[in-house]
């Protein structure tokens, strides 16, 4: 394992998840706002370090196998402190699909390693549209103060649906491109 500058950040976000779960559960409104911060800053780290890998030349193995399950740990994590304040079903729907859509997908990889099979599942252009829908909606869920008198915490909850209809239809494309192999 090389370790490098994108390796660091990605182990970067993966140790702030302890922190942001200890803060949000304190219930301080004050941690809250730290805990908006701290999300950000895992965000960011997200994007840094795909930019450092490929302008650094410093993609790695490591890091291909890495960077998105820190992602996946970060996100699930975010929804299920969510969770924990809103169970709404109109909230709590989307989340089971976003966090089922991520295990499928793991496993349909999986699956697809198990048989020696190279198809590759590129990210789609509605996946990335997803990906910044979901982050807007839990940077706006975790803010939860109203902002130029909008009520983030309900538009985060309409754009986290929004995300979860986009993860059903990138999740049926990984099932469309890789379903003959899988059933074998």
């Amino acid at each position: 394992m090389k370790l490098n500058i994108p390796n660091y950040l990605t182990f970067l976000r993966i140790l702030l998840i302890p922190i942001i779960i200890l803060l949000f559960l304190s219930g301080d409104d004050s941690n809250r706002t730290v805990v908006f911060i701290l999300f950000v800053i895992a965000s960011v780290t997200d994007y840094l370090d795909g930019f450092f890998a490929r302008y650094m030349k410093q993609q790695t193995s490591f890091g291909e196998f890495l960077d998105p399950i820190a992602d996946k740990l970060l996100v699930i994590t975010m929804l299920m402190l969510l969770v924990s304040e809103n169970n709404n079903i109109f909230f709590l729907v989307p989340v089971l699909i976003i966090v089922s859509r991520e295990f499928l997908v793991i496993a349909i990889r999986q699956r697809l390693a198990e048989l020696g099979e190279n198809i590759k599942l590129s990210v789609l252009l509605i996946s990335k549209i997803k990906t910044a829908i979901q982050l807007i909606s839990l940077l706006m869920l975790l803010y939860k103060f109203p902002f130029f008198g909008l009520d983030t915490y309900q538009y985060g909850t309409y754009l986290l649906q929004i995300a979860s209809l986009l993860t059903l239809i990138s999740f049926f494309y990984y099932v469309k491109k890789s379903w003959n192999v899988i059933i074998k």
